[in-house]
């Protein structure tokens, strides 16, 4: 014999649904899950410090055990060179040689100073390919070229 409350008897499908919830009457809402767009042609990154993400080109460094992102950018070779900007900053191997005039331009700066002054330079750019105006290289500052 077989108890009328038993979640084994199968009369309805309502059962099934009151025995999956914690409360009865309550729905359980359930997460999609999200896989990782494939790109077919995304070449794969090998430099330090630089990731693929939202179909953009990033750059990141740690510092006392935080992830302090540097910017988001179009190419692989600048995510690259911001972020040998910032291991220079911070004592690092960067993945490319900067030159001279690069290394003395950052002694110049503090942390929180070129943090500052990197993002508000990608941000500069970004609005001005919005906007269609073409960035003058003679009149920005020489962290445009070293990115």
């Amino acid at each position: 014999m077989v108890s009328c409350g038993s979640p084994n008897v199968s009369g309805s499908g309502s059962s099934k649904e009151h025995h999956n919830q914690p409360f009865p009457g309550q729905l359980i809402k359930r997460r999609k899950r999200h896989r990782r767009k494939h790109v077919q042609n995304q070449e794969p990154c090998l430099m330090r410090g630089v990731y693929f993400k939202n179909m953009k080109w990033q750059a990141a460094i740690k510092v006392d055990k935080k992830q302090i992102h540097l910017g988001t950018v179009g190419s692989q070779e600048e995510a690259a060179r911001l972020y040998d900007r910032a291991a220079f900053m911070c004592g690092r191997e960067p993945n490319f040689e900067l030159s001279k005039e690069e290394k003395q331009e950052l002694r110049n700066f503090k942390w929180d100073e070129f943090l500052a002054y990197t993002r508000h330079s990608i941000t500069n750019k970004k609005s001005k390919r919005r906007l269609g105006i073409r960035p003058q290289k003679s009149s920005e500052p020489a962290i445009e070229n070293g990115q």
